[in-house]
């Protein structure tokens, strides 16, 4: 290329890394707002987390066929339809999930069938189109990088993911502080949300908060309701465990409007209230204090999941709009040559199906360095989904963080696997000649490291305080977004770039795959088994992958010497 084509090349190429980062940090605006919604949803609705692990795998597994189906289409269709016209689609399908109650006519206090099959189905139908965010992009970023500048220049795109989560997540957190219609006034509204709470929330919240309640036996609902009594909890004692001992504890009306009134002053007066300071200004113990206190909570701000899915939902449509309006697709599409060091042999047979279809096979489906990425991407998704998806739930349930502050904390997991990303980009492409699948693995090690630490953590409540548990799970942000980020550039660098969104298509079948894992799985043992083992299954997932990736060391950069022999 001439030094006038060089420039303008130059200006196209950043153009279209940032045109299409931004783009996808769009998708995350209508992907990842379920995660916080979910607290709202069984607070007023009941619904278990082994029913949102359910909900979570059908639509991961539906996500992850989509992004292999869209990964084959966006080798062949325009970038520019492809991206903005998937782009509106999911936003329409967010804006329809916040109104799905009204539609059906579903009241607070319970989740008919119903609602549960129509979240579930809306849900699908945003995964379908979400699978038509990445492989766009995967393939267009192969077509104006070079092999040698793939691993830094999309590493910088890769931000994207975090972009988009972390500026959502600190959105969502305050919606979900703020926003909503204020029902604790209403005894038959506080009634109905206390009865959810306790059969979905209870068991996590109260054993958390205080040292003394060992097991939670039973939940019932007492005939002292013409009293104010709401339900009654029986559970175990840590402290004399040989006697078993067991204690009542129950929601009243009562217990609720004096916690209302300790939390409101503390608000009017703009100062952090601790859960001892409100039992010791009740009478009330520990336990009793938190439980109400997050019934409180849910009960002043009902409705304002909705708004988790209304405002991302418009704000994914302009982003549509922008899209279609900016983007373009490969280099011919504006006149300029293709780049000389990704030449393939597939270049001069452009339309030869069945040349196209066994470079394919032998780039992709043939190739075992990219069965071997597709694998590892399981268990890093594991590790990665697993704070993603339940973070806001974990944080809020397991350790009793506000809403507005697990916001935060998931924002800086994400603020800190923007870092994470660059560092891992040019770490490859500085110190392992482009060989991404290298850096991987120490990221994956330092992801595994920084679970273990949080999870001492929680194992241990005064041990650190809440800055300690958002500095260790930013760590994890930092290092897990690594190798999310350098599988992807590994698969389109062994497929070449006329194969790359096939390959990212099949590597992100595993990666979605996992929600088997992240999702029902998680939400299976927390139910079951609590938040502790938990983390014990994410911290053996890094393991796995650890290993997976030390296997795959030896690989080469890229697959052009192949493509073309």
């Amino acid at each position: 290329m001439d030094t006038q084509t060089q420039k303008r090349f130059a200006i196209w190429q950043w153009r279209t890394i940032i045109v299409t980062m931004l783009g996808y940090a769009f998708f995350y605006f209508v992907r990842k707002n379920f995660s916080f919604a979910m607290p709202g949803l069984a607070a007023e609705y009941g619904i278990s987390n082994t029913s949102f692990g359910i909900v979570m795998t059908v639509v991961g597994l539906v996500y992850g066929f989509s992004r292999y189906f869209n990964g084959i289409l966006a080798d062949r269709m325009n970038a520019r339809y492809h991206m903005s016209i998937g782009l509106a689609l999911c936003a329409l399908a967010s804006l329809a999930f916040g109104f799905m109650p009204h539609i059906l006519g579903v009241e607070i206090g319970k989740a008919p069938h119903i609602l549960i099959v129509a979240f579930a189905i809306l849900l699908m139908l945003n995964n379908i189109f979400q699978g038509s965010g990445y492989p766009p992009c995967a393939r267009l970023l192969s077509h104006w990088i070079p092999p040698h500048e793939l691993a830094t220049k999309q590493s910088i795109w890769n931000t994207s993911h975090s972009i988009g989560a972390s500026v959502l997540a600190i959105l969502c957190g305050f919606i979900m502080a703020n926003m909503g219609s204020d029902l604790s006034n209403s005894q038959q509204d506080v009634e109905k949300i206390t009865r959810n709470y306790v059969t979905t929330l209870f068991k996590d919240d109260v054993k958390k908060s205080s040292e003394a309640i060992g097991k939670v036996i039973k939940v019932c609902e007492p005939e002292r309701v013409a009293e104010g009594y709401l339900v009654d909890v029986i559970y175990t004692l840590k402290a004399s465990p040989e006697k078993q001992d067991t204690t009542t504890y129950n929601f009243s009306n009562e217990k609720f409007f004096a916690v209302k009134e300790v939390v409101d002053k503390a608000k009017r007066e703009n100062v952090e209230i601790s859960t001892s300071e409100i039992a010791e200004e009740c009478g009330i113990d520990k336990a009793q204090a938190r439980a109400t206190q997050a019934i409180v909570t849910r009960t002043e701000h009902t409705g304002a999941w909705q708004w988790a899915f209304w405002l991302p939902g418009l704000i994914a449509l302009f982003g549509a709009v922008g899209l279609f309006a900016l983007l373009r697709d490969t280099p011919k599409s504006v006149g300029l040559p293709e780049l000389e060091t990704a030449k393939t042999a597939l270049d001069n047979d452009e339309g030869d199906a069945s040349a196209r279809r066994a470079y394919v096979r032998k780039m992709v489906y043939k190739n075992p360095i990219i069965w071997g990425l597709a694998i590892a991407n399981f268990f890093v998704y594991v590790v990665r989904f697993s704070v993603l998806d339940w973070g806001p739930k974990f944080l809020t349930e397991a350790c009793g963080m506000s809403y507005g502050k697990a916001g935060i904390t998931v924002a800086a997991f994400e603020i800190m696997a923007i870092v994470g990303t660059l560092v891992a980009g040019w770490v490859t492409d500085r110190f392992f000649a482009g060989r991404a699948h290298r850096t991987c693995l120490w990221c994956t090690v330092g992801a595994g490291v920084a679970m273990g630490a949080f999870y001492l953590f929680y194992l241990n409540p005064g041990m650190a305080p809440d800055w300690a548990l958002i500095g260790v799970l930013a760590m994890a942000g930092f290092f897990i977004y690594g190798p999310q980020a350098l599988i992807g550039i590994a698969a389109s660098n062994q497929a070449t770039k006329k194969a790359a969104a096939t390959a990212n298509g099949l590597v992100g079948i595993f990666g979605y795959l996992s929600t088997a894992v992240s999702g029902f799985g998680i939400g299976w043992l927390a139910d079951h088994y609590g938040w502790n083992y938990v983390f014990i299954g994410v911290i053996a997932m890094a393991v796995v992958g650890i290993l997976i990736f030390l296997s795959l060391w030896g690989a080469s950069r890229d697959g052009y010497q192949k493509a073309n022999n």
